[in-house]
């Protein structure tokens, strides 16, 4: 399908989707609704191991669209960002964001929901809502568990804008990279994702996220029906395991 927003690029094992709405890339209900339609794509493709998502320019993305915040429009606004978030939040391939520009308000909750987030020296995040009168949801309601009580009230209720190192002190970036070798850095990181399963990548990330909001006890006996049900069923648990014994490198078929 076309999109108007977004930019897709196919590697071996990879999707790169990039936010193209310039000049900040705000996150309008078009844009988060190109995002979804190119996820769904990515998810039906069983050879692809990781998603990077980037943002065209100076800026990953500076937020969501203020006029879909004003009486009238914002409800609908309201449940496309949180379908976004959720569906990355939940996604079964391992997402990157990787982040050189301006990461601010709805851009900065998205980011967030990846799975990791990779940051040039010269990435800017903050959530800005407070300052404008209206609160982030996303933020609210996951980062507390993702980075700590006080890490997100700090973000939060200050609106501050913290450049990529403190950021990453916040727990809010996984790894902060120099400009000059961020595309370099990213797809070394990324590198070490794809060179993995794409079947057994799904399997452990599903484990982890359904797991973390359950009890201990009740974790590891879901991780060990996982272990039977679904991962000792792919051939590459097999494959694995062979490669092992005999000393070789495994050839994944990513099933």
């Amino acid at each position: 399908m076309g999109f108007k927003y977004i930019k897709l690029d196919t590697t071996p094992h990879r999707i790169d989707i990039t936010i193209s709405n310039p000049p900040v890339n705000i996150l309008t209900g078009a844009v988060m609704r190109e995002l979804m339609s190119a996820l769904k794509i990515a998810e039906k493709d069983q050879s692809i191991r990781a998603v990077v998502i980037k943002g065209e320019g100076k800026a990953w993305s500076a937020g969501a669209d203020i006029s879909e915040h004003l009486p009238g429009n914002f409800e609908e606004m309201l449940d496309v960002f949180s379908d976004l978030c959720e569906m990355i939040r939940k996604y079964p391939i391992p997402t990157v964001a990787a982040v050189d520009g301006l990461c601010l308000g709805g851009g900065c909750e998205v980011a967030a929901m990846c799975d990791f987030v990779i940051a040039s020296q010269r990435a800017k995040f903050g959530q800005p809502e407070i300052k404008v009168g209206v609160i982030p949801p996303v933020a609210c309601a996951h980062f507390p568990r993702g980075f700590g009580v006080r890490e997100a009230l700090e973000i939060i209720l200050t609106g501050d804008t913290f450049d990529a190192e403190y950021a990453h002190h916040l727990r809010l970036v996984t790894k902060v990279v120099p400009v000059e070798s961020f595309e370099e850095d990213v797809d070394a990181f990324v590198a070490k994702l794809t060179a993995n399963s794409g079947a057994v990548l799904r399997i452990a990330k599903m484990a982890t996220v359904e797991c973390f909001q359950v009890n201990p006890e009740r974790a590891i006996r879901g991780v060990d029906d996982m272990y039977r049900r679904y991962l000792m069923k792919t051939k590459d648990a097999e494959e694995g395991l062979n490669a092992f014994m005999e000393k070789r490198k495994p050839e994944w078929k990513d099933e």
